[in-house]
């Protein structure tokens, strides 16, 4: 059965190996053999039989053992536990009794208001008519699902009286022996707690926060660890009530309990007292062995005694998501997330950042992540009424990714009296079919669609899911997930600049590291000294770091690192993590932190970089280096090796087509690519525009970097840049050399001549001559310090 799968297999083979350990012989009874815990080493006996009473009795039978644990199989092993002690066999765990106690709506309530906790109020019924009065008295929206289930089956949220009215036929029809529970349906952050009790003390490894508001089941939910909105007095509250309901229940080993946080209030909304599909999650973020653990408990350990102490488990360094995992190109279905559970799987994202571990899930999880609009990407909404006042903010997230905005027409009007340019659809049951052709020709890179009731599968909505499953488009259909979807977009994260982990050596604390921010005419960049300690993931650490409102702020990340054939290495990252060969505002400022900090005391410093060896000379006022002077090497021409994609040896004032507009442009290479256009006054450029189109021309095969200049005279030229992985930056060395040289092969200055170059940031003097590039301008520190990532 689907949520009975991997989770619960990982939780039996880790009950196993703790019970071999104690000295026990372990007979494990399974019914799917494609799972660890059937390997012929991990128990002494194994049985592959049916979970029923009938079959498990048997074998017990036969057996005869001295305990026997149900918490680990998932509900269909606890639903035995009643069967198995009535049968006069010693569970380990919780007992039928705490196992009733937590699935009997009338006893559970019962025992929250003697604890004084919060729960959804709510009723149990047996009729329709019963479901009526129930509505009646706890108003509409309400919740409806019959007890003692799995995965939320046959869960539903009913938004008007016909809903109820439906749902319950379809429960009813079933023929099922329990009662039917209505809830009142409150909308709310919903949070999940795994902990371990001994009867007296509880052990909570940390709280997961689900992304998506409630009434998506925990099984489908995206779960964040540590949460992000629960502050330290609701932390408290949670670890209050989570004690309280475990030695209410008299709970041993694992329990898993689900929380509504709505503003100060913390409301239950549900208790397992078995291990639940969260635990490999929260057992390989925190480094504690939960099952191991709770097993130990079981045998009769407490926790007070072990060396994991009670209470909350140390806080991770990382962030952490569990992102599902769906099979709906497999097994059919309707793909609108809600309260009965759909997923077939779950991954775990690892990160810095939130963002990061995010970005890292949802890649795991199959989903395809382009962060941006060009070639007339789109992404296509329609959602039903509740949703659309999330739907607009959305909708301007992905716009500022100049991803072209298509909706339906109740959408669109939201959308559009929001002030969003928007291309409205017709819906399908009209007869038009300009949506499906979008989506079959590559238009619709993302669909955002929610419905209030999912299960009227002939409505437009899941008409349009259904073929995005065909296509393979990512839908997202609700309105939380599209939200972190977009957000994660924004991040500017991607396959090559996230850090790779090992999952057997996470860090167990925050790294320190100290850094110097400096300038080189504007062009900032943060400094770390690698020389002694190296630095993991720097790709991954400047995306992070570079962010100007959320990091240290720059135009990238520069490594200091030792080197076997020069006095020091230097390793430049741009803002997206990719790694540029060379940069002539960074090497000066390299060259200024050796001298300045005695690791070189001459004032001639050669320095390697992914360009080859490069020689700076720095001028010094009281001591302290304020300019620098670098041979930048040979400017190079040659197409094949900028590279740029043209059929002669050399592309110089030849035209290229961008974005519909015709260019005269020169190519050339000071370690990175560069064409340089001439033109008029490149302030009046919409440079963020142009720039990014330059960039990934298709002509550029490494995509370029772009230099806009205007020639005031042979020794002075005006010049902006767009900066390929950065955007526009205030300067760039290697692009004011590019200029200068392309400049000299165009005739408008001429070589050995000293030509400055103005930028947004100050000047630039470079001097252009056959054989090298020299480039001398100021060293800059801004300032000092250390940081905690």
């Amino acid at each position: 059965r689907i949520g009975q799968g991997i989770e619960f297999d990982y939780s039996a083979v880790h009950c196993v190996q703790v019970l071999k350990s104690a000295g026990y012989e372990v007979v494990l009874i399974n019914n799917n053999p494609e799972t660890v815990s059937t390997d012929f080493d991990t128990a002494d006996r194994l049985y592959f039989e049916p979970l029923t009473p009938e079959d498990v009795l048997s074998i017990l039978d036969l057996e005869k053992p001295v305990g026997v644990v149900t918490a680990f199989g998932g509900q269909t092993a606890i639903r035995l536990a009643g069967t198995i002690e009535a049968a006069g066999y010693t569970l380990l765990g919780a007992s039928a009794d705490s196992i009733d106690l937590a699935e009997d709506r009338e006893r559970f309530d019962a025992l929250l208001e003697s604890l004084d906790i919060e729960r959804p109020r709510g009723c149990t019924v047996n009729s329709l008519d019963e479901a009526h009065d129930a509505v009646r008295t706890l108003g509409l929206p309400v919740l409806v699902r019959p007890s003692y289930v799995l995965g939320g089956q046959n869960m539903n949220i009913a938004f008007e009286e016909s809903d109820v009215a439906a749902f319950m036929q379809n429960i009813l029809a079933d023929g099922i022996d329990n009662p039917v529970l209505i809830d009142q349906y409150i909308r709310g952050t919903e949070i999940e707690v795994d902990a371990i009790c001994d009867g007296k003390d509880i052990l909570i490894p940390g709280i997961m926060e689900h992304i998506e508001r409630t009434g998506v089941h925990s099984g489908d939910s995206i779960a964040i660890c540590p949460p992000v909105h629960i502050d330290d007095d609701m932390r408290k509250k949670i670890l209050t009530d989570t004690k309280k309901i475990c030695i209410g229940l008299h709970a041993v080993g694992l329990i898993n309990l689900q929380y509504i946080v709505k503003g100060q209030s913390l409301y239950v909304i549900e208790v397992n007292p078995r291990a639940s599909r969260t635990v490999p999650f929260m057992s390989k973020l925190t480094g504690l062995p939960l099952c191991d653990c709770a097993m130990r408990v079981c045998l009769g350990e407490k926790l007070a005694a072990m060396e994991y102490g009670t209470g909350y488990y140390k806080t991770p360094p990382y962030t952490a998501v569990k992102v599902p995992v769906f099979s709906f190109e497999k097994i059919g279905g309707e793909s609108q997330l809600g309260p009965e559970m759909k997923s077939t799987g779950e991954v775990i994202g690892i990160g810095k950042t939130l963002t990061e571990a995010l970005y890292k899930g949802l890649r795991a999880a199959g989903y395809r992540l382009e962060d941006n609009g060009r070639n007339q990407n789109g992404v296509l909404l329609t959602v039903c009424n509740a949703d659309k006042p999330d739907i607009v903010e959305i909708a301007r997230k992905f716009a500022k990714l100049d991803f072209k905005l298509y909706a339906t027409e109740g959408t669109a009007k939201a959308l559009i009296s929001a002030g969003l340019s928007v291309h409205t659809l017709k819906k399908l049951h009209t007869g038009d079919t300009e949506t499906f052709q979008l989506m079959e020709n590559g238009c619709i890179r993302y669909i955002v669609s929610t419905d209030a009731n999912a299960r009227m599968a002939a409505r437009d909505g899941a008409k349009i899911r259904k073929k995005a499953v065909e296509l393979g488009i990512p839908c997202l259909t609700c309105t939380d997930t599209a939200s972190a979807v977009a957000n994660c977009l924004h991040t500017g994260y991607r396959d090559t600049n996230v850090e790779l982990m090992n999952m057997n050596h996470l860090r167990t604390a925050k790294r320190r590291i100290p850094f110097v921010k400096m300038h080189g005419c504007g062009n900032d960049y943060i400094y770390i000294n690698c020389m002694e300690k190296r630095v993991s993931a720097p790709e991954s650490l400047s995306v992070q770091l570079s962010d100007r409102h959320f990091g240290i702020g720059g135009d990238g990340l520069v490594l200091i690192e030792s080197s076997k054939i020069a006095d020091a290495k230097m390793r430049m990252f741009n803002l997206d993590g990719s790694e540029g060969n060379m940069c002539g505002n960074a090497i000066r400022c390299v060259a200024k932190y050796l001298y300045d900090n005695g690791i070189v005391p001459s004032r001639t410093i050669q320095i390697e970089t992914k360009s080859g060896l490069r020689t700076v000379t720095v001028t010094t006022q009281n001591g302290v280096v304020t300019h620098a002077a670098v041979n930048m090497g040979k400017a190079v021409f040659d197409t094949a090796q900028i590279p740029v994609l043209f059929d002669a040896p050399e592309m110089i004032a030849k035209p290229l087509t961008v974005a519909g507009t015709e260019y005269t442009v020169t190519c050339v290479s000071m370690g990175n690519p560069h064409c340089v256009v001439f033109g008029d006054n490149p302030e009046l450029l919409d440079l963020a525009a142009i720039g990014q189109e330059f960039e990934h021309h298709p002509a550029f095969p490494e995509q370029v970097n772009t230099e806009f200049v205007q020639v005031i005279d042979a020794q002075n030229l005006q010049m902006r840049v767009w900066e390929r992985g950065s955007g526009e930056t205030m300067a760039c060395g290697t692009g004011a050399c590019a200029t200068v040289a392309a400049a000299v092969k165009n005739g408008f200055c001429k070589p050995d001549t000293n030509v400055t170059v103005h930028l947004t940031g100050g000047d630039l003097v470079i001097r252009y001559t056959q054989d090298a590039v020299y480039l001398t301008g100021e060293a800059v520190l801004v300032f000092s310090g250390e940081i905690e990532v």
